[in-house]
């Protein structure tokens, strides 16, 4: 059977049975397509997407970034992975891929504008050292001036990761389908209900018919919390609203080459866009104060995706994230990051990082105390309530970089292989804690 793209199908197109279903056309849907038939060619697979495209979700807020500075080991492994497809990416995704993909490998910049910074820093090379990443650089302020001068004399300081860097999202998305040969990837599936029948998956409903399947994944993002619910399993996932704007114009001290630039706290970021723009991005601490989402706690998360995303765009972000970025970096008289011209021709997007909740990802203190944290590890691995029914959720904003080695795990897990990596097992539903995991930097 050959690979089809499919939208609005006919009656008799529809499929009737697969050997496996992922819910969801992002990174994680597609990577699992991709992974599953490296490991067994005679896979059958159908993918299903609600919107009219592959990765219309938080791929759209993304910053298209990857690094490998990853203080918690599991992640550092799943991000290394990621690494190692991206530079070899004919390889894997097929020819072409490479050009496709456009990967450039600028490093991320992390700077330090004090004493305490830099001495944070410093310990954050030192324990990245100790796990073996001894590629990753702590930077003095004389190092600094001498190879990125352009920073400016405020950065005293700097953790630099030489192998990180960004490429072209939608491209990485669409050749994990486009690499296999036996998907069918429908899209425009506006509901998808998963069946269950003595405890176990057996197959989905669709506005256009059933199909028949004993392995069903769920990677729909923020929207898996409610494709759950129609199995009878409630996924410990919340969403939180993230934006980003591109900017057509970037001051000239901004290289093109320059790599990823993130501030100090509380960590605005940018990085150089195509020819003269920016990315500007800043996970900034939001509430549920003006959102009716039927909850009357104020909590800095959603337990559902409202019906409007865009009711939630702050139009003074972009000039917030500019005014952090201009006063930390010393800007100011319409100079550098406090330049106007920032603010004309932008793109401003909105969209959702997914998190484990609260409930799931949290330490205990001695006295027995749950204290929730914002962990980094998605959720990837047998839903542990329903045979059959996996999760790839919770992907945070880390699901570009993520998503090769979250398909590998995905396809271990649904074909009954060892893991590629014996840490990638605290990815599972039951592990609540794991050391180093908190934070995002």
């Amino acid at each position: 059977m050959a690979q089809r793209f499919l939208s609005n199908p006919s009656p008799a197109e529809w499929p009737r049975s697969a050997d496996v279903i992922v819910i969801g056309g992002g990174p994680a849907g597609t990577a699992t397509l991709w992974a599953l038939e490296r490991a067994d060619p005679t896979i059958r697979t159908i993918l299903l997407e609600r919107s009219d495209r592959l990765g219309a979700g938080s791929s759209t807020v993304s910053l298209e970034n990857y690094r490998t500075t990853w203080p918690a080991l599991c992640l550092a492994r799943q991000m290394q992975r990621g690494v190692e497809i991206f530079h070899n990416a004919d390889e894997y995704l097929g020819e072409g891929a490479a050009e496709a993909l456009a990967v450039k490998e600028r490093g991320y910049f992390y700077c330090g504008f004090t004493e305490s910074q830099a001495a944070t820093l410093k310990a954050d090379v030192e324990h990245l050292h100790a796990m073996g990443m001894s590629h990753v650089e702590y930077l003095e302020r004389d190092e600094i001036a001498h190879r990125f001068a352009w920073v400016g004399e405020r950065v005293i300081a700097a953790k630099y990761d030489p192998l990180a860097g960004w490429l072209d999202s939608n491209a990485l998305i669409y050749r994990f389908a486009q690499s296999t040969r036996n998907a069918t990837i429908i899209l425009e599936v506006a509901e998808t209900a998963i069946r269950v029948a003595g405890g176990r998956v057996v197959g989905v409903t669709t506005p256009h018919g059933d199909i028949d399947a004993p392995h069903v994944v769920i990677a729909a993002g923020a929207w898996s919390r409610a494709v759950g619910r129609t199995a009878g399993i409630d996924i410990p996932i919340i969403v939180r609203p993230v934006q980003s704007f591109t900017t057509s114009f970037r001051h000239a001290a901004y290289p093109e080459d320059g790599p990823m630039l993130i501030g100090g706290p509380p960590y605005p970021v940018s990085r150089p866009e195509a020819r003269d723009g920016v990315i500007f991005g800043w996970e900034y601490h939001w509430n549920n104060k003006h959102v009716d989402d039927g909850s009357d706690e104020l909590r800095d998360y959603l337990e559902e995706p409202v019906a409007n995303l865009n009711q939630l765009k702050d139009p003074r972000f972009p000039s917030i994230v500019l005014l952090l970025m201009a006063r930390q970096f010393g800007h100011s008289d319409g100079n550098g990051f406090d330049s106007p011209n920032y603010l004309r021709g932008l793109v401003h997007n909105i969209g959702y990082y997914v998190y484990r909740a609260p409930h799931n990802a949290y330490t205990i203190d001695a006295d027995g105390t749950r204290r929730p944290y914002h962990s980094q590890r998605a959720i990837i691995g047998p839903s542990g309530e329903v045979d059959g029914l996996f999760l790839s959720v919770a992907h945070v904003g880390h699901g570009i970089m993520a998503a090769p080695a979250s398909g590998e795990m995905m396809a271990a897990h649904i074909l009954g292989h060892d893991l590629p990596d014996e840490s990638f097992a605290q990815f599972s539903i039951d592990t609540h804690e794991v050391e180093f995991d908190g934070g995002g930097l």
